[in-house]
């Protein structure tokens, strides 16, 4: 305690003992009292009663907001009467309304907007045009029908958005130009722009409507719902200003105390780095890593619980079951729903007929008790022991599937493949990780691909011991990161090509390597959103199980389908397909071809989206990164939702079509049940208990 005596330069407060004079005391006390009396200086003077009690305090404080109430009734006909001499219509565009209301907000309620540390700028008028021009974009359709809250978070951040750069643009021109910050557009230009931003509303009205017949929407088009939506989106875009303005201040504050040893032209540049710096820490550890810390610890509870349509297996072709070697317990919440779900060899037989086998279907789990790093190879070693055991490498077809984040699996997929192959097939798949599928998708692209690859290159090591007639087929597939993990699993297209004997990917993002290099190397004159692959002879791209059998203009392939077979299914109104980051500064290809820009496309092309859609810098970028979170709310085989069509793909690609096809094609009819069947089944199994967010989450 020596070190803490008074006689050691520390000194007695309130609540303990503390050093006299901290390093971080001299470094960081001068700003801290320059933004306090920047702050304070414009603060209404504070009266509260001396009492002390909880009855008195709540009484003061009801008092003080009496007080401020009375106070802002009292300014209001002077800010109102400010902001109509500053903004107007005629002037400054539609958003001169909502901007005005947010200059009086700020006049009579100070503490709304940092307690009133200054005004709106006189240059406002440059933003407000930027963030008009931009508000053409937020509200135009993309691969999806906005919702009320989709149009929020579209107008919300792009207007503000196209505020920034105009503002930018405006400062860096203004030298340049003879004409005022102040000037307001003319008034022939204030007119074409606000008649354009009223056509665009109404043309995107009217698109809308055509929109959700495309992706056969259960929702019905309510102008409510989208006015809801822009004025939100606007009242977030004042918001936005609001959060600048706080920033301005505290970099002001920075700037005075730096002005003071040093010249302007260097203290400005070191407040704007400094005080960037001293925000992105700041954000990062008080919301970035609060919110990615709460995300995980949620997703890990939810991991741990038991579905209750997902009871443990008792056949010993499942892993989990008695004899597996895999605990039932450190399976995952979905993954015990893989093993738990799908059909039994007498279901088969009743609705496919002919000779059945019991599936076999094995799924190594994340054991998060552990609190370890996966340890893949382990992982590996444990499925080949359960193949093993259940005799998967006696079946005829092995098929390995990767999941989408917590451990889910695509029951058109898994159920799909066994109906095809009546059972006479094992299925084995592993969990990387217990996040939901957006927060993997954004932050582990490593944990898919390299899971995917450590357990391929297993079981490949046990088929090269077994002779070439006794082999089992080795088929891969997956869906969403799943068809991320399990396509990339193979350094390029002509390895996966090799080593297995066909695949299904359903829903691949942008980014995945193999999908993008063959999209790169498609026929010429081939669409982006179905490209031609050497004549249709191992890999078809799909939108609509016709296209197995045709091209996108309907025209019959090239080349026989050989095997290997491989189907990349991909709707055009599927975002997680099209959204690349490239988004943001350079136009696809796909929005340059027919389909886009009002050209259309061909009929058997089997268009879901608006052949209206142009790309916009940033704003297609933001608006396919939105329409993302309801993509499965839409019915297959529309958004990101793949459900009976997957059954179909498994069906050509373990059997083939044609004259070529094996004895063991589903017909029509069957394949109908089937994708029934599946569909209650899954629903029976995953139901959780207040329901399915969407109705065609499955």
């Amino acid at each position: 305690m020596g070190s803490f005596r008074a006689s050691s330069k520390a000194r007695r407060v309130s609540s303990g003992w503390f050093p006299e004079k901290p390093r971080w005391a001299t470094i960081f006390g001068p700003l801290c009292r320059n933004i306090c009396s920047l702050t304070a200086a414009r603060l209404p003077p504070r009266h509260f009663p001396r009492d002390r009690s909880k009855f008195g305090t709540i009484a003061a404080v009801a008092l003080q907001l009496f007080r401020d109430a009375r106070a802002a009734l009292n300014k209001l006909p002077d800010a109102l009467e400010r902001a109509r001499n500053r903004y107007s219509v005629k002037s400054d565009g539609l958003l001169a309304v909502p901007i005005a209301a947010l200059e009086v907000l700020g006049d009579i309620a100070p503490g709304v907007r940092m307690r009133g540390l200054r005004r709106l700028p006189q240059n406002f008028g440059a933003g407000l045009v930027g963030a008009e021009v931009a508000t053409w974009g937020a509200v135009s359709p993309s691969l999806l029908p906005h919702s009320w809250w989709a149009t929020a978070a579209n107008v919300g951040v792009l207007q503000g958005i196209g505020h920034g750069f105009a503002t930018v643009a405006s400062q860096a021109l203004r030298p340049a130009t003879s004409h005022s910050p102040n000037a307001s557009l003319p008034v022939p230009v204030r007119v074409a722009m606000t008649g354009v931003t009223l056509s665009v509303f109404a043309t995107s009205m009217r698109r809308r409507v055509r929109q959700e017949k495309l992706v056969e929407s259960d929702d019905t088009f309510k102008i409510s719902a989208q006015a809801l939506g822009i004025t939100l989106g606007t009242l977030g875009y004042g918001a936005v200003l609001i959060v600048g303005d706080a920033i301005q201040t505290f970099i002001d504050a920075i700037n005075e105390l730096l002005g003071k040893k040093l010249p302007p032209v260097a203290s400005w540049p070191l407040a704007i780095v400094g005080g960037g710096a001293v925000l992105i820490v700041v954000g990062d550890r008080m919301v970035v890593r609060r919110f990615a810390e709460r995300v995980s610890r949620q997703a890990l509870e939810l991991d741990r619980e038991f579905m209750r349509g997902a009871d443990q297996p008792q056949r010993r072709g499942r892993s989990g079951s008695p004899e597996s070697e895999v605990d039932w317990k450190t399976m995952g919440r979905q993954g015990r729903a893989v093993v738990a779900g799908g059909p039994r060899k007498e279901d088969i037989a009743r609705l496919v007929g002919g000779d059945a086998m019991e599936p076999i279907r094995v799924f190594v789990g994340l054991d998060t008790e552990r609190n370890e790093d996966p340890d893949f190879e382990d992982m590996a070693a444990v499925a080949v022991r359960e193949m093993h055991r259940t005799g998967a490498f006696e079946r005829s077809h092995i098929a390995v599937m990767s999941a989408a984040g917590t451990g889910w699996i695509n029951d058109f997929h898994t159920s799909g493949f066994e109906f095809v192959t009546r059972g006479d097939c094992a299925i084995v798949a592993m969990q990387y990780s217990y996040l939901p599928s957006a927060y993997s998708y954004l932050a582990d692209r490593t944990n898919p691909v390299r899971s995917s690859r450590v357990l391929i290159e297993a079981i490949r090591r046990e088929l090269q011991k077994i002779g070439p007639d006794q082999r089992p087929k080795l088929y891969v597939g997956g869906e969403s990161l799943g068809a991320y993990g399990v396509s990339d699993a193979f350094e390029n297209v002509d390895e996966f090509l090799e080593h297995t004997s066909g695949g299904v990917f359903t829903g691949t993002p942008g980014f995945a390597r193999n999908h993008g290099e063959l999209t790169k190397h498609r026929a010429k004159g081939s669409p982006q959103r179905l490209p031609l692959i050497d004549g249709g002879r191992h890999v078809r791209f799909t939108a609509h199980p016709a296209h197995v059998r045709h091209d996108f203009r309907g025209d019959d392939y090239a080349n026989a389908w050989e095997a290997p077979r491989f189907v990349f299914a991909q709707h055009a109104s599927d975002p997680v397909v099209w959204w690349e980051p490239n988004l943001a500064w350079r136009a696809p290809d796909w929005l340059k071809e027919p389909g886009a820009r009002g050209v259309p496309a061909p009929r058997a092309q089997h268009l879901d989206a608006l052949d209206t859609m142009r790309w916009m810098p940033l704003v297609t970028f933001w608006q396919i990164g939105i329409d993302q979170l309801p993509s499965k709310e839409y019915p297959s085989p529309h958004g990101h939702n793949y459900h009976d069509e997957t059954v179909a793909y498994w069906n050509v690609v373990v059997h083939g079509q044609g004259d070529s096809a094996g004895e063991g094609l589903l017909t029509r009819p069957e394949l109908v049940r089937v994708a029934r069947w599946i569909h209650n089944d899954a629903t029976k199994t995953r139901m959780p208990k207040g329901g399915f967010p969407s109705k065609h989450g499955y």
